[in-house]
């Protein structure tokens, strides 16, 4: 671009000697000045053209290599996502003014349980005659939704007698982490002539007539009458995912009256392949699990 303008400026001064070559001019001073001013106006506007060309070349330049070469942005700084951590949780004060419900009007249902440590331990409902019992047990009278627990204020006493599954800091109770048992006893429903997969036993249970409180008594149902789901298991009023296909339920352990809920038992069927992940297992202030049963009469 550049030579093409060189080589018109030197046409345009050859163009203007020659002009005044063949007009004969005899004033040799007026054309000698009106060269020079020619020249140096095209000298000027051919300066002012390459300027312009080099600026529009150079603003050229820049755009393509804008389109070409994309912007160089800074990489965003890597953080470390923080750890999850499991809240503290803290022991409890031990209570001796826990007064269970012991009357049942329907069936002594009650959370059978033991943590890792075997400690926690509930093993009867509140309505068994001089046995020692430390849960919150429901009083089941019909099809429907129930809840039963252990908490910190029923695990520490029965009557006047220390839970011998505890472990206290002073007078307070070291929380439960883990399960070892972990099972809900619907007490009284079962006849004892059925096995959990409707298989016969032989129906060895006494007659009576307090069979929902006492487990040795004959029930009604063979158990496969009943259907029963657990709906929510909590710890410290949170919600534990569980895997309610691994639940077993019905007339587990045939000699005895309970309609049970297994939910992990290290002698048990749930033992290798449990609905819950223990380490999910760990309280201070309560446990608890709600169900629905259906399928009884009035």
């Amino acid at each position: 671009m550049k030579l093409n303008k060189l080589m018109a400026m030197a046409a345009a001064l050859t163009v203007t000697a020659a002009m005044f070559g063949s007009c004969g001019s005899t004033d040799s001073s007026t054309a000698e000045k009106e060269t020079t001013t020619t020249t140096a106006a095209a000298e000027e506007s051919a300066a002012e053209e390459e300027s312009q060309a080099e600026e529009e070349s150079q603003a050229e330049e820049e755009s393509q290599a804008e389109t070409e070469a994309p912007a160089e942005t800074e990489a965003p700084e890597e953080t470390e996502a923080p750890e999850e951590t499991a809240p503290e949780l803290e022991a409890q004060l031990i209570s001796e003014d826990f007064e269970p419900v012991k009357e049942f009007e329907g069936y002594d249902a009650f959370l059978m349980f033991a943590d890792g440590s075997w400690q926690w331990g509930n093993w009867n409902g509140q309505g068994y005659a001089d046995q020692d019992a430390f849960g919150v047990d429901a009083d089941i009278t019909g099809d429907g939704e129930y809840t039963v627990a252990i908490t910190s204020d029923s695990i520490g006493y029965s009557g006047e007698k220390l839970n011998p599954a505890i472990i206290l800091d002073g007078d307070h109770i070291i929380p439960a982490t883990g399960a070892m048992v972990f099972c809900v006893d619907i007490t009284g429903i079962c006849d004892g002539t059925k096995d959990k997969d409707g298989n016969d036993l032989s129906g060895s249970l006494a007659e009576g007539d307090d069979a929902g409180v006492n487990k040795n008594v004959k029930g009604k149902y063979t158990g496969q009458e009943i259907e029963v789901h657990v709906t929510s298991i909590k710890c410290d009023g949170e919600e534990i995912p569980f895997d309610e296909s691994k639940i077993v339920y019905g007339n587990i352990e045939d000699a005895n009256n309970c309609y049970r809920i297994e939910i992990r038992n290290e002698y048990g069927l749930t033992k290798n392949d449990a609905p819950i992940d223990v380490n999910d297992i760990a309280f201070a202030k309560s446990l608890e699990v709600t169900f629905t049963i259906a399928g009884l009469s009035e």
